[in-house]
């Protein structure tokens, strides 16, 4: 079974909070930490627009479908 992308994204978002908190907390090693954060951020983002991209091209791809299937109909 798939994971959902919004579920992927909300997991991914929070491991990147805990890695800031890490960062905040752990002086020692923050600037790994704070990279790992915005290497996850960005994972989620693009995760996140790939799927409303996904989305907005199933719409179209549906509506081409619904109009291609009418001029089938006249012909």
């Amino acid at each position: 079974m798939m994971t959902a992308p919004v579920e992927v994204v909300r997991s991914l978002r929070c491991q990147a909070a805990r890695f800031a908190v890490l960062a905040n907390t752990d002086h020692n090693n923050a600037a790994a930490a704070w990279e790992e954060a915005l290497h996850l951020r960005c994972r989620a983002a693009v995760i996140e627009q790939l799927s409303e991209l996904y989305g907005e091209l199933g719409s179209e791809l549906r509506a081409l479908d619904a109009f291609t299937n009418s001029l089938r109909r006249l012909s």
